[in-house]
């Protein structure tokens, strides 16, 4: 009896907590139901009712939701809105020709069907089998690619014609595509690629907008150190709901639905000239350049308004294992004698070249095997002469009478053998905000190399060696000089904007100082005027007849190429020299020693586009 009273006690227990276990959960479907339901959800802009009605829908994207990229005057760089084709999918007993029986409406229906059908592949230039392979492809909507990975854009006048078509299944919806078609040079923009695995690892927002497929993040340039702001908060896409077993419900029309905050897209303001980059690249391409790079600052502010990278690449098709997506312009390569500029501002400042002092130049400097590319000598000449004449044994004269470490440090406070383009510390939520995605430092010497190594000192003193310089660092050192000595740190972005026209970032002016302070404003003013003298009496007499009067110094580097004797040619300069406005570098790499100086032909033809720009 005792027992039975204990069973009867645990069993009353048990009956009341699953009873108060029933009651919670009522409770709590009621509050979601009734109360919850039309709630936003946290780190969304849609209500749990909406968020549920996406899970039953599936769609085809129109649009990333990626901010997008305009040049200095607002023009777009990405994000241009064009028309594609999407295919609504069908229920298993809709396929096309999939039944022959019916009745007498049913059978007139497929007939009038297979002459759309047929219609509409004369339209996108396809066959009808084509054309029904890819219909039938896939189980939601999906844009035409015609076999291909990227959507057909179409015509204006096959837009047209699918109009009037009004065929079931099929219509016309405005497709955002972010990169033109045709090779670029803009490597410092970047490109896109899927990162399936690193997908819900960032954080901010969340997107609003369930998203059955891997999204594309920056993979190089300002699409990769931008990534975190540009990523918006989700696609716009066309979908069609579906039952729970994933069949189509044909009741309900398909319907756009796209992300409700009116901040979003962001775009970001660069600081390039689009018309200016454009007409640089086609320069650059019809000069039968290889390799190399071509970088045009303001001279007011370091702004990069063109940056040119050779071979183009095609953002949209990207292969990694390549190296055309790579950006020259931002790469160290050897400088030749245009690092005499450093060496003779490291004599200038340490005075160890008395005024008027005159060296001789014979041809041949007597040890470490060098030279001086005039065969029989220059004869005698002073360091101003041997600046405009870019002579070797000058110079291996002057750098004898420096120090290894006087060089470094001219060169540190010139801007070289560092990065110099923009970056911020924890701004916008990230640890570095960079505008030059895998800047290199370039450098003077390596570790294995010694002060009391002579020869490496005079190899380094006219730009050889183990000295590296990148095309944007050139440029820079030009406006350095034309700002009495002061180094400005170049900026690709100069704000970013909300999709609402608010700004949301301002990216300020600022400059890239070196501990060790500056060069003198006589020493830079010296060296401009020496560089005037290159065109007016030295390698560059060839620009005396450019559309502005223009100075810089040329530069070729020694170098080997698979074993291959090659040649780096370089020019750098400034015009107009009397109210400078750009300054300008060009690298052309690795041509045969005996090729003509194609650096300063193409430094004139950029220089002259400029002009007749301005």
């Amino acid at each position: 009896m005792r027992l039975q009273l204990v069973w009867k006690r645990r069993i009353a227990i048990i009956s009341a907590g699953l009873t108060l276990i029933f009651v919670v959960l009522i409770l709590r479907l009621g509050w979601i139901q009734m109360v919850q339901v039309n709630r936003i959800m946290p780190g969304f802009q849609r209500t749990v009712r909406e968020m549920s009605v996406l899970q039953r829908e599936r769609g085809v994207m129109l649009d990333s939701g990626r901010g997008h990229f305009t040049d200095v005057h607002g023009r777009s760089l990405t994000g241009k809105l064009q028309w594609g084709v999407v295919f609504f999918s069908r229920n298993k007993n809709e396929k096309m020709g999939q039944f022959t029986g019916g009745s007498q409406e049913e059978k007139l229906e497929r007939s009038q069907e297979d002459v759309s059908l047929k219609q509409l592949a004369l339209i996108l230039d396809t066959d009808v089998d084509q054309l029904k392979k890819q219909w039938e492809k896939q189980n939601t909507p999906h844009l035409w690619t015609g076999g291909g990975s990227e959507p057909v854009l179409l015509t204006d006048a096959q837009l047209v014609r699918i109009r009037e078509l009004k065929m079931k299944g099929v219509n016309a919806y405005p497709v955002m595509t972010r990169y033109s078609p045709k090779a670029s040079g803009s490597q410092w923009l970047g490109y896109l690629n899927e990162h399936p695995e690193e997908r819900g690892r960032q954080g901010g927002h969340r997107d609003e907008v369930r998203q059955p497929f891997a999204m594309k993040s920056g993979a190089a340039g300002l699409e990769r150190t931008l990534e975190p702001l540009l990523r918006g908060v989700g696609p716009t896409l066309i979908t069609q709901m579906v039952y729970g077993n994933g069949q189509i419900i044909p009741e309900i029309e398909p319907r756009v639905i796209a992300p409700a905050n009116v901040h979003y897209p962001l775009v970001v303001e660069t600081t390039i000239d689009a018309r200016l980059q454009q007409g640089i690249e086609e320069l650059t391409a019809s000069s039968g350049l290889q390799e190399g790079a071509v970088v045009v600052l303001d001279a007011k502010n370091a702004d990069v308004r063109a940056m040119v990278s050779y071979p183009f690449y095609q953002p949209q098709h990207v292969n990694p294992q390549q190296s055309s997506w790579g950006n020259r312009a931002i790469q160290g390569a050897v400088p030749g004698s245009i690092f005499k500029i450093v060496t003779a501002a490291a004599a200038l400042e340490n005075r160890v070249v008395s005024r008027g002092e005159k060296f001789h130049c014979k041809g041949v400097y007597g040890k470490y095997g060098l030279s001086c590319w005039k065969e029989h000598g220059h004869g005698e000449l002073n360091l101003e002469k041997g600046f405009a004449e870019s002579c070797n044994i000058v110079f291996a004269e002057t750098a004898r009478r420096l120090h290894m470490e006087q060089l470094e440090q001219t060169a540190d406070r010139l801007g070289l053998a560092r990065t110099v383009g923009w970056q911020a510390q924890h701004m916008a939520g990230m640890p570095v905000l960079k505008h030059f995605d895998h800047e290199e430092s370039g450098r003077i010497r390596t570790d294995a190399v010694t002060s009391a190594d002579e020869g490496a000192k005079i190899q380094t003193a006219i730009g050889q060696r183990d000295v590296l310089v990148t095309p944007l660092q050139a440029a820079n050192l030009i406006v350095t000089l034309l700002h009495d000595g002061r180094v400005s740190a170049p900026r690709l972005v100069q704000q970013i904007r909300y999709a609402d026209g608010g700004t949301m970032l301002e990216m300020s002016l600022h400059a890239s100082p070196s501990a060790a302070g500056q060069i003198s404003p006589t020493t830079a003013h010296q060296l401009l005027k020496w560089m005037n003298t290159v065109v007016q009496e030295g390698t560059g007499k060839s620009l005396q007849h450019a559309r502005w009067h223009v100075a810089g110094k040329s530069g070729t580097a020694q170098v080997q190429q698979k074993g291959k004797a090659k040649n780096h040619q370089w020019f750098i300069g400034y015009g107009p020299v009397e109210k400078p406005r750009y300054a300008v570098a060009v690298l052309v790499q690795n041509v045969s020693p005996s090729s003509s100086h194609q650096a300063t032909a193409l430094f004139r033809k950029v220089m002259d586009y400029l002009a007749e720009c301005s």
